[in-house]
């Protein structure tokens, strides 16, 4: 059986202890850092599963080194779970945005930590056997003007980039694999987050608008259904003005 290797970042001491203490008991490899700068240099050279950190550290902050993972091809599909003192809707959005893979607010419930990461390395092994040789991964979405990579992350609409944040691929992803189909709120929030992720509907709210701001003229893609949620209308070139 595989033993994980966790990398966990908080500059008080006895945080990390008791973080260490409770994921070495559940079976994972753990290696403590004081601030992210050295456990970007260590992340960078040692295989790493999944990566744990205070929002609020010196030298660079916890937004900063998820910026920094999901920048570079060799660490961006390394789950981050942000911890922090910050508890508005706004700060876990801000998470989500630049692609914390789950958001927990201290003092910290070592359960719901130890359950929320269990659940996040069971789905890194689902998408490990997904792209195993000799199954067929879907690794475009062509709708319409609109064109994206999975595997790259990279998104088009009439042949132009388009610049979306982690949360923003998300959403747009789950919303054009099935063009038509209603979505509601909570249904949103599970599959791109997962059940056990706190957030209210307001959230999601926050990233259509964020992505309908960048869909430009194509914002009508993404339509609300009133008392319901969203869904995905196939963005026609005739649309243009």
């Amino acid at each position: 059986m595989k033993k994980y290797r966790l990398v966990i970042i908080d500059d008080h001491y006895d945080i990390l202890e008791l973080l260490k203490y409770n994921l070495v008991n559940e079976g994972y490899e753990v290696k403590m850092f004081f601030n992210a700068v050295d456990a970007l240099k260590y992340i960078n050279t040692d295989n790493t599963d999944l990566l744990i950190t205070d929002w609020m550290l010196p030298e660079m902050d916890g937004l900063e080194l998820c910026r920094n993972l999901k920048m570079s091809v060799s660490t961006r599909d390394i789950p981050l779970v942000m911890l922090t003192g910050k508890n508005d809707e706004i700060d876990a959005v801000t998470a989500l945005e630049v692609g914390a893979e789950d958001y927990i607010t201290k003092p910290i419930r070592f359960k719901e930590l130890l359950s929320r990461v269990k659940k996040i390395l069971r789905r890194s092994i689902t998408s490990e056997e997904m792209v195993r040789p000799g199954k067929e991964v879907k690794e475009h979405i062509e709708c319409g003007v609109l064109k994206m990579n999975l595997v790259s992350y990279k998104v088009f609409l009439s042949d132009e980039p388009l610049e979306l944040t982690i949360g923003e691929f998300k959403l747009l992803e789950l919303l054009a694999k099935q063009p038509g189909k209603v979505f509601s709120r909570n249904q949103l929030i599970e599959k791109i987050n997962g059940s056990q992720y706190f957030a209210t509907e307001r959230s999601i709210d926050v990233q259509v608008a964020g992505l309908r701001k960048k869909l430009g003229i194509y914002k009508d893609a993404v339509e609300t259904v009133r008392s319901v949620g969203y869904r995905f209308r196939v963005p026609d070139p005739l649309n243009e003005e």
